[in-house]
């Protein structure tokens, strides 16, 4: 399967569900750290396909480089040696975004940049993102780039229980209670069980 292809698919899949973002024309500078907008005369956001594993190693080099990129992340739960901890994974899995102006920006290093594979191309020409769409997911996102998903959360999504005693059980979330509080329906013993429970304690299930 082709990185456009593919990217595709994993953007669709994460980006399917109605989710309310605020208007990339309402964002300020300091709440994006600096990063350039899409409406700047011929600048966009493209993606990078990444070595498997090392989007900081590419996100580094990168910037070196004196390209600006971004690495949106999520927070999951490992477990390793009966002890669970949260982590901060990427919210693509082997892609990142890099600004760029194709008339202005010698792109071509980035291919043989440490840490990338390609350029995700199109026609013969890196591939764009949705205009917005990345402005959108920065404003989710704290300084580290780890995304808000209970912001993301909407009725009736597929949701993953993060700790408690339904654990890593999949549910579907059929209210907001209000105070931070949701209402998730579960199946238990072969019954659907409605549960209230903290926001915080729940991420998107894809």
């Amino acid at each position: 399967m082709s990185f456009s292809r593919s990217f595709s698919r994993s953007l669709q899949a994460r980006t399917s569900r109605k989710v309310t973002m605020p208007l990339p024309g309402k964002v300020r500078n300091e709440a994006l750290g600096g990063f350039p907008r899409s409406s700047q005369s011929g600048r966009r956001w493209y993606v990078a396909a990444s070595q498997p594993g090392r989007e900081d190693v590419a996100l580094l080099n990168l910037g070196r480089q004196g390209f600006v990129s971004w690495l949106p992340r999520q927070r999951r739960m490992v477990r390793h040696a009966r002890k669970a901890f949260e982590k901060s994974v990427a919210f693509f899995p082997g892609y990142i975004f890099v600004s760029l102006d194709l008339a202005a920006d010698r792109w071509h290093p980035i291919n043989s940049t440490i840490g990338v594979r390609s350029l995700i191309m199109q026609g013969g020409r890196p591939m764009a993102c949705p205009s917005g769409l990345i402005e959108g997911m920065q404003i989710l996102a704290d300084s580290s780039g780890v995304m808000n998903e209970q912001q993301m959360l909407a009725e009736g999504s597929q949701v993953r229980v993060l700790v408690g005693p339904f654990a890593e059980m999949i549910g579907t979330l059929t209210r907001a209670e209000g105070a931070g509080r949701v209402r998730v329906l579960l199946d238990l013993m072969q019954t659907q069980v409605a549960i209230q429970m903290d926001a915080r304690d729940l991420t998107a299930s894809y």
